[in-house]
């Protein structure tokens, strides 16, 4: 009896000393969290949200333990409960991103962080115009901050979309647009206060070894909690727009506008031939500032038709009901075509838009759209396929080329095909162009080609490293979420295309925030081999301030050791692999060489017309 009592003391006294190792934290509901655009879910054995720097440093400490007594290795990787990644660099022990369920490892403890709680001002100096600031602060809390301090945020420095994290931009190399001017958050940044994988609370200057690292590094060696952030004294921003311009000489046209303000943002469709160019420029505050907000982000609050309407013309692969119904262009063109080419930057106080207007930097650095966003509103019930890389200026005329080459040559293959286009835009509303009988008002959903710029810079993984200067190329396209799991985005062959030719041909570096697994993992298209003369440094800080590796997620160490995604059935409708064979397709889709002249060794999945003899293409 004495024996019993004395093992159950000691296996309460154990079971307690456990418990003690992890600290109480606000505990979320579940382990698990999602990225917004419904390709990753990644999960975790313990999910925390710390409220403070020291309370993370105790848990880090504490899970260090855990570890430590059960011989297992600790993974920690930083995030929110919905984030914006299509990647699994979020998940602290997972390399699938489609993960339907936890993975299997016994001998490893993952710990999650979400960060959303670390998202106040912790102090403001009117004198200097700087903030420090908690890292999980979303962008739209940051300006919000900024303007109740009396500062503006520095004009080109922050993305377009407000709902994402200071910190997460930061780390996969998010940024605004500023052709060798401000560009992104760290251009602003002074300096970062983080937690290392002991638990030891550290500061490191912007311009240190490892500030350049957490600027683009995906925290490779810990986890950002607090920012010093230079701000500027309040000012005034004048938006000047080129609406639906024809891009006979787009790169022209740019450069021409470049002069004008540096930072600038372009939206392309190469399928109608038009851009809208929207540039920012900084005025005195003698001129005044009207109501003009940033409301570029399409907002399609109370259109809950558009989840079956999208999910009709994605399964229709060989265009039989879009050819002959109308759909297209009495109800689907006009609803996409205002939110993509034809989108303004800005709306007044009644919420018309405006091209040209003077308003507060704050107020039109960036915005959100909520519930509502096409991506993860309940309305649309859509996501994104968001492709997203850096190229050099050299490169841009020939990498324009490319583009429109790839919609002549394998977007409209024949007669039959010229009305295709990978979705509506304001030209079907205006001017009426390809007005063929069969192929009117062909579209997809909607989409654009965004065109941003940036200097190049010191941070060894971020997109800009040693460039000379950097042009942003982004392509996103929605689709619908109800069918991708059967069906790949309507002409999305195009999108593949230009996925693979930018980051191959034009040695384009992946955002670390967007594109899918097999942009990084390419067998031929090596990401080590982007960074020729920093890749050992960022080795060498993992090294000295990590070495068990805490915070590295599996895809960078298939990065790191240089491994090619594996090839399997249909896997290039998953966005894991780039076809080879049509066994890597879809069903009814074949692996077919680019039409496009010098593409030709690039293979994209298309839809067997051979399926539909009266296509002419059997």
């Amino acid at each position: 009896m004495l024996t019993s009592q004395l093992v159950c003391t000691q296996a309460t006294l154990l079971s307690l000393q456990l418990a003690a190792a992890v600290p109480v934290l606000p505990q979320s509901v579940g382990t698990s969290y999602k990225a917004a655009y419904h390709y990753v879910q990644c999960e975790a054995d313990y999910v925390i949200e710390p409220g403070s720097t020291q309370e993370l440093a105790d848990a880090i400490k504490a899970y260090k333990q855990l570890a430590e007594e059960k011989g297992a290795q600790l993974k920690v990787r930083v995030s929110r409960r919905l984030f914006h990644s299509t990647t699994s660099f979020v998940c602290p022990a997972q390399l699938k991103s489609f993960a339907d369920s936890p993975e299997n490892k016994p001998n490893v403890i993952s710990v999650a962080v979400l960060h959303e709680r670390l998202n106040t001002t912790l102090s403001a100096d009117p004198e200097k115009f700087t903030m420090r600031i908690g890292a999980g602060m979303k962008l739209r809390e940051f300006t919000a901050e900024a303007t109740r301090n009396g500062m503006s945020v520095q004009i080109g420095s922050l993305p377009a979309y407000a709902g994402l994290t200071m910190a997460g931009v930061m780390s996969t190399s998010g940024h605004g647009s500023g052709d060798n001017a401000t560009s992104n958050i760290c251009d602003t940044l002074i300096s970062i206060t983080w937690v290392d994988a002991n638990g030891n609370v550290r500061t490191s200057s912007r311009d240190s070894e490892e500030g350049r690292l957490f600027c683009g590094g995906m925290g490779l060696i810990g986890v950002m909690t607090e920012l010093d952030i230079q701000m500027t004294p309040p000012t005034h921003t004048k938006l000047i727009t080129r609406y639906l311009a024809n891009d006979t000489d787009i790169v022209g046209d740019i450069e021409k506008m470049l002069k004008v303000s540096p930072h600038m943002l372009v939206f392309w469709r190469p399928d109608m031939k038009l851009y809208s160019a929207y540039m920012l420029k900084p005025v005195s505050t003698s001129v005044p500032a009207g109501d003009a907000h940033m409301t570029l982000l399409p907002n399609y609050k109370g259109r809950t038709n558009m989840a079956h309407l999208f999910r009709v013309i994605q399964e229709d692969i060989f265009d039989e009901t879009m050819r002959y119904s109308g759909i297209a262009e009495s109800v689907l063109c006009p609803t996409v075509a205002a939110n993509s080419v034809a989108k303004t930057w800005a709306s007044d106080g009644k919420g018309e838009d405006v091209l040209f207007a003077v308003g507060k930097t704050n107020e039109l650095a960036a915005t959100e759209c909520w519930d509502d966003c096409a991506w993860n509103g309940p309305a649309y019930n859509g996501t994104a396929e968001d492709v997203h890389l850096s190229i050099e200026w050299d490169d841009f005329q020939d990498w324009t080329t490319d583009l429109k080459n790839m919609f002549k040559y394998d977007l409209w293959e024949t007669e039959y095909d010229k009305g295709r286009c990978l979705g509506p835009g304001y030209i079907w509303l205006r001017f009426g162009i390809w007005e063929r009988v069969y192929d009117k008002g062909r579209c997809l959903g909607p989409g654009y080609i965004r065109l941003r710029f940036r200097h190049g810079g010191p941070d060894y993984l971020s997109m800009h490293y040693d460039m000379k200067r950097p042009v942003y190329v982004q392509s996103t396209w929605l689709k619908s979420r109800a069918v991708m799991d059967r069906f790949p985005m309507r002409y999305g062959f195009i999108t593949d295309l230009l996925e693979e030719v930018s980051l191959c041909k034009y040695k384009g570096r992946p955002h670390w925030g967007k594109n899918f697994a097999r942009t990084f993992t390419h067998p031929s298209c090596s990401i080590k081999d982007r960074y020729p003369r920093s890749f050992d440094k960022v080795l060498e800080l993992q090294k000295q301030h990590d070495p068990a590796k805490v915070f590295e997620p599996e895809l960078w160490q298939k990065i790191r050791k240089q491994e090619s995604f594996k090839m399997y059935p249909r896997c290039a409708l998953d966005k894991t692999c780039y076809c080879q064979e049509d066994i890597h397709c879809p069903e009814q889709h074949r692996c077919i060489p680019s039409r496009t002249p010098g593409l030709e060794s690039y293979k994209v999945c298309k839809p067997d017309w051979r399926l539909l003899p009266e296509s002419g293409r059997a």
